[in-house]
């Protein structure tokens, strides 16, 4: 059966009952093949199970796990109003969701229990309840309650038993002597100084956390001090190894090249600040962190070297930027830790989730960032979330902002970008012409002055200028969009730079960000470099913890111009001066998170360019992603 739009796609034999979801333009191809699958591989699976399905893979695309089987209609209504047809474009429903023919919940929840094509599992236990053999695995999974797409249920199941495994014991097996005790506090008043009861240390909390238990999560704000107390507490660990004359083997890894770049940086001015002693110094400073994949071994495509039959030999895993690991990727990162290893989790959970499935930082973390509480449970005593923001001064407005954006309260965020006696924060009203004008006049020179440095050959400056001003945006097709700042910039830095043109390809200027891994050439997603004039050869400059190092074009696989960025990109980075650039209110990207991030990657000086609806619309919406796994953490 063909919907009467063209534009949609073909219904698969049997999945003729979808036919107004697609109409409405809630299914799409990808969740209409899957559930033509499960039509073809399990006869008479009835239309509720089918809608199902097809909603999963809807989920799984918007970041989701599953699907809460009482929540959907109302999830589907708020989410099709920012379902994307086309580049840059925002969708209204072709129907009403309300007028669809959702299945009763009862019914839909006892035709779930009763298909071959769904196993019913315990959402505690994760047994299975239903009439079905344990060994017998199906496509989907229903707990009474949620809805997931088999592969995703264990992903999250696994994850779920290895964290609450791992809180369950401490790094050693028998649980630190007094003598064990007495030496920590002793490490710990070398490096975070003496330990005052009536002002707790934070940092020095985390860094006993990771010192006693097998798995630690570090949670805070930029600037709180994470990367400070990773550096030491690594110092503290080096040290106690040293004193019992053993090795020890730390793996530093981030989801993204740039992110592990900027961890190493990070932890080796931390090491340099804290005024560490050689013999603790030297392997902090000699261990460089990469990207989760190469540090599991990503080989063939679909596959890691290193799992639970072949696991990390490493004794200590700290995961950077944790809020962009997908659930997947967590799953097969904690499979693959030793049962004695330490893995150290550091991250925003106030950050945007990852770009795939799954917000774990955030369900791990759940109830600790509230801070008038006092929450119990399996993790409690493994979280310790950093408060005191150290980057900014106290009467920053850009932290006031990131506050009141974290808090979700609109009205003190507007106040704080209305009020003009502050330097570091600005608004800038799209309506506002000359205003915005002006904006872009700052954003061309601050480019003239990356152009002329790479013509000069100078590609320390140059890269270092690219960083001073970025523009981060919350799409990139619209007038304030990624793309949109690109082609502005491009047609104005002919006009101003002599013999610069844009016209070629890696034209003598051009900021480039790397979008894909290349483990051969030794680029990583996210890495940065400028195209820049070497004697008579067109080169590009790529910065790294060793330095800049020099690369052929022809080498770079997958780049993107970098005059302009999404926020989503800008994770793991900081700018001397931010312009965050929001697109109108109708927009499904704008979230609280995202506004955050954006702000947040401002180290002097942030400019919101936004309208007052689009503001606020974002910060009402926080990112609340379907999954079963923070009930699962904190429900014990």
């Amino acid at each position: 059966m063909r919907p009467t739009d063209t534009n949609t796609p073909v219904l698969p034999v049997g999945t003729a009952a979808l036919a107004p979801f697609v109409e409405a333009g809630i299914l799409h191809e990808a969740g209409l093949q899957v559930a033509g699958a499960v039509a073809r591989t399990v006869p008479g699976t009835r239309d509720e199970v089918l809608l199902a399905t097809a909603l999963c893979v809807r989920a799984l695309q918007l970041g989701h796990v599953c699907v809460v089987l009482d929540e959907v209609a109302v999830t589907v209504a708020f989410e099709a109003q920012g379902d994307q047809t086309s580049p840059g474009d925002e969708a209204e429903p072709t129907a009403s969701i309300d007028d669809l023919p959702w299945p009763d919940p009862i019914g839909w929840a006892e035709a779930l229990r009763s298909s071959d094509a769904v196993t019913v599992r315990d959402p505690d236990s994760g047994h299975v309840t239903g009439r079905f053999d344990e060994g017998i695995i199906r496509p989907l999974v229903f707990d009474g309650e949620r809805v997931y797409l088999e592969r995703y249920w264990r992903y999250e199941r696994q994850v779920g038993d290895l964290l609450l495994s791992q809180s369950a014991g401490s790094a050693v097996h028998s649980g630190p002597t007094e003598a064990d005790a007495a030496r920590i506090e002793a490490v710990l008043d070398q490096f975070f100084g003496p330990d005052d009861p009536d002002r707790p240390d934070l940092q020095r909390l985390g860094a006993r956390a990771a010192l006693t238990r097998r798995i630690t999560v570090l949670a805070g704000g930029p600037g709180t001090g994470k990367t400070h107390t990773v550096a030491r507490l690594l110092a503290a660990l080096h040290q106690l190894a040293l004193d019992d004359d053993r090795p020890l083997q730390v793996a530093l890894a981030a989801p993204t090249g740039k992110a592990a770049a900027r961890m190493t940086e990070a932890v080796h001015q931390a090491v340099a600040d804290a005024d560490i002693r050689e013999e603790s110094a030297q392997p902090l400073l000699a261990n460089e962190a990469g990207t989760i994949h190469r540090l599991l071994g990503y080989r063939d495509g679909i596959s890691f070297r290193h799992d639970h039959t072949n696991p990390l030999p490493h004794d200590v895993v700290v995961v950077d930027e944790t809020s962009m690991v997908a659930l997947p990727l967590m799953a097969r990162l904690l499979d693959a830790l030793r049962p004695d290893a330490r893995v150290v989790l550091v991250g925003d959970p106030y950050q945007l989730a990852s770009v795939e499935a799954g917000a774990v930082l955030g369900d791990v973390v759940g109830p600790a960032t509230d801070l008038d509480a006092t929450p119990t449970g399996p993790l409690a005593d493994n979280i310790v979330v950093l408060q005191r923001v150290h980057r900014f001064a106290a009467d920053s407005a850009i932290a006031a902002l990131a506050d009141a954006v974290r808090s979700g309260d609109a009205d003190r965020a507007v106040e704080v970008l209305s009020d003009g006696g502050s330097d570091d924060v600005r608004w800038i009203d799209p309506a506002d012409h000359k205003a915005l004008d002006r904006l872009r006049n700052t954003v061309v020179s601050g480019a003239v002055e990356v152009a002329e440095a790479a013509h000069e050959g100078q590609a320390g400056d140059a890269l270092d200028r690219a960083t001073d001003l970025k523009v981060l945006c919350g799409t990139r097709f619209g007038p304030l969009g990624s793309y949109a700042w690109r082609d502005h910039l491009e047609r104005q830095l002919p006009k101003l730079v002599q013999g610069l043109s844009t016209d070629r390809g890696y034209y003598i200027g051009r900021p480039v960000i790397i979008t894909r891994n290349d483990y051969i050439t030794g680029v990583f997603n996210g890495d940065t470099g400028i195209v820049i004039q070497d004697d008579d050869r067109t080169v590009v400059a790529m910065s790294g913890p060793e330095g800049i190092r020099l690369v052929l074009p022809s080498q770079l696989a997958a780049v993107e111009t970098w005059w302009a960025m999404t926020i989503h990109k800008s994770q793991g980075s900081e700018f001397a001066h931010a312009v965050v650039s929001l697109p109108h209110e109708r927009s499904r990207v704008l979230t609280r998170e995202l506004l955050y991030t954006g702000i947040t990657r401002g180290k002097e000086k942030v400019t919101v360019v936004a309208t007052d609806a689009a503001l606020r619309r974002a910060i009402d919406n926080p990112v609340a992603r379907a999954s079963g796994l923070g009930a699962r953490l904190w429900k014990h």
